[in-house]
């Protein structure tokens, strides 16, 4: 589905001041806040099986949902179920080129604005879809800074995350059940917070472009394409920085920061 200029939704759910009825709730954009922080619910579990139930979207999930603006910025919170079915019919035409293969569950394209999404992807209670495939998400922006902050619920696909900032700034949050690839390539600084470090691998470093693998590799079987978790940001003129949701902001310097993400 795609959503025009002129009619944007109020995606996200906003409490009122504490002093007001709580039974009060308004639709609106998302603000600079962060979702609750998985500390306050599943105490730093690294997996997504351990997620607490207690963490439930701010809106109705939907899936394939285009948002196209010119210029101006995008903000809101987005509940993405890659299982939930759409009619080809209510979904805005491909582009020359593209397959079905190649719409992506959540679109987010604004040539000179911001960009900052608050991401919800919807999971079961068990077990991931067996399907092989992953839920592809898609932010650019030309001219402004990115943020994009990934929430879990429950036990969700593998998701693949591209970012494109031409001369913004990226920041990423990633939920503590990602395991997967890093591809980050920028003119300026990369870091990655330190404890994310602690728990990822060096590939490669390429001119301006770095590879990592978060999780395990030792105990990972590698062959053919990779179809795990995977994020892929470009900011050729801005600085990128990931870290986990449920971390503090990253102190400016460290140990490990000083060694690899310089």
């Amino acid at each position: 589905m795609i959503i025009s200029e002129k009619e944007l939704p109020n995606e996200c759910t906003k409490v009122v001041e504490a002093e007001q009825d709580q039974s009060h709730v308004v639709i609106n954009t998302m603000d600079d806040a962060l979702p609750p922080a998985y500390s306050d619910h599943v105490q730093h579990e690294r997996i997504a099986s351990s997620c607490s139930t207690e963490l439930r979207p701010p809106s109705k999930p939907t899936n394939f949902l285009s948002l196209i603006l010119k210029d101006k910025p995008i903000r809101g919170c987005y509940v993405i179920d890659p299982l939930i079915q759409i009619p080809l019919s209510l979904l805005p035409p491909l582009n020359a080129g593209e397959t079905i293969q190649d719409r992506k569950n959540l679109y987010l394209r604004t040539k000179d604005g911001s960009i900052n999404a608050d991401i919800w992807l919807m999971g079961q209670d068990n077990a991931a879809p067996k399907n092989g495939s992953r839920t592809t998400l898609s932010l650019s922006s030309n001219d402004g800074n990115i943020t994009a902050k990934i929430n879990t619920v429950k036990v969700v696909a593998p998701f693949l995350l591209d970012i494109y900032a031409r001369d913004g700034r990226v920041t990423v949050l990633l939920p503590r059940s990602f395991h997967g690839s890093l591809l980050l390539t920028s003119r300026q600084s990369v870091k990655l917070s330190d404890d994310l470090l602690q728990r990822s691998t060096i590939l490669s470093t390429v001119e301006h472009t770095r590879r990592y693998l978060v999780g395990d590799i030792s105990h990972r079987m590698f062959g053919g394409d990779w179809n795990g978790d995977e994020l892929k940001v470009v900011s050729w003129d801005g600085r990128i920085m990931i870290r986990y949701m449920d971390e503090a902001e990253p102190a400016k310097t460290g140990f490990f920061s000083q060694i690899f993400s310089s």
